[in-house]
């Protein structure tokens, strides 16, 4: 917290500062709080999740407000301004009538080619419906969401001895929760329901009980995967059996979802033919698994 006076003092060193350190600053004027300097990557943050012509009015308005001695946000490259893609550039557009176009499949491969991720035509296919999902239910797509439905969709190619066909939820205030899974395994789906000490404890016990394959979980962590208010959910199971531990991985809009695919996943592992470890990529990815 600074003052507008000392703020205008010592402008320059103050902004240095934020750049290097991550600080966010709060002006304060009349011992009230007045603006805000913000770091860059909470800046990021903030045009990832808000509108962003109303973040820039926003701005525009504190400048308004304040001599341009006292308020001075840092400029910043907008090479390092998040990109995104408008779902219409790659052929979603319903208003229109379009759900999918040979010319914004061309347009992802381009994308993807620009990330150095070069897909031939019959990986595309899968990826492209995926980013088409994603685009109905997002208003704009990052570059993480591309680079995770690329992952998601290759990895689901992958072949596997349970595959997760749905799952359904029923948590109420003061009431065990319970899920319902139905699962294929090799091809013949099986459906199963359970109740646990939450959603997913419920969601995981309901897969259990449909694969029949015993595991202690170890751990399991979710996170956002990509940027702003409906970012990709990306959730990591890990696994034992014995001596052996898995990894699993998925990711959905849908956190249920994503810890669901995760937990089928490091089944998967599990239930693999034993041969040389598999160890997890640093990078991640939605099927990553090691056995010791």
């Amino acid at each position: 917290v600074i003052s507008a006076p000392e703020l205008a003092r010592n402008l320059d060193a103050i902004l240095k500062a934020l750049e290097e350190s991550g600080t966010t600053l709060i002006i304060k004027h009349h011992d009230q709080p007045a603006a805000l300097l913000v770091r860059f990557d909470a800046y990021v943050a903030m045009l990832a999740t808000m509108d962003y012509s109303g973040w820039e009015r926003w701005i525009d308005d504190v400048r308004a407000a304040f001599p341009t001695t006292v308020f001075s946000p840092p400029r910043r490259p907008k090479s390092l301004v998040p990109a995104f893609i408008d779902p219409a550039d790659i052929g979603y557009a319903p208003q229109l009538g379009q759900v999918g176009t040979s010319a914004g499949r061309r347009r992802l491969a381009e994308e993807l080619a620009s990330m150095g991720m070069q897909l031939d035509e019959q990986q595309l296919g899968p990826v492209y419906s995926l980013v088409l999902s994603l685009a109905e239910r997002k208003r704009v797509l990052y570059a993480e969401d591309l680079k995770l439905a690329v992952e998601e969709a290759l990895g689901r190619a992958t072949p596997g001895r349970f595959a997760l066909k749905d799952v359904q939820v029923n948590a109420q205030s003061g009431v065990s929760a319970s899920a319902e899974v139905a699962l294929s395994d090799e091809g013949t789906v099986k459906s199963g329901r359970a109740s646990g000490n939450g959603t997913l404890d419920a969601v995981f016990r309901a897969i259990q009980q449909v694969t029949g394959v015993p595991a202690e979980l170890e751990d399991f962590s979710l996170a956002a995967a990509t940027q702003g208010s409906d970012a990709l959910g990306e959730a990591v199971v890990t696994l034992s059996q014995g001596s052996q531990v898995v990894v699993g991985r998925a990711a959905a809009l849908d956190v249920v979802e994503a810890a669901a695919n995760a937990y089928v996943n490091a089944l998967n592992w599990l239930v693999r033919p034993q041969a040389a470890p598999i160890v997890p990529s640093p990078s991640g990815g939605v099927i990553r698994g090691s056995a010791h």
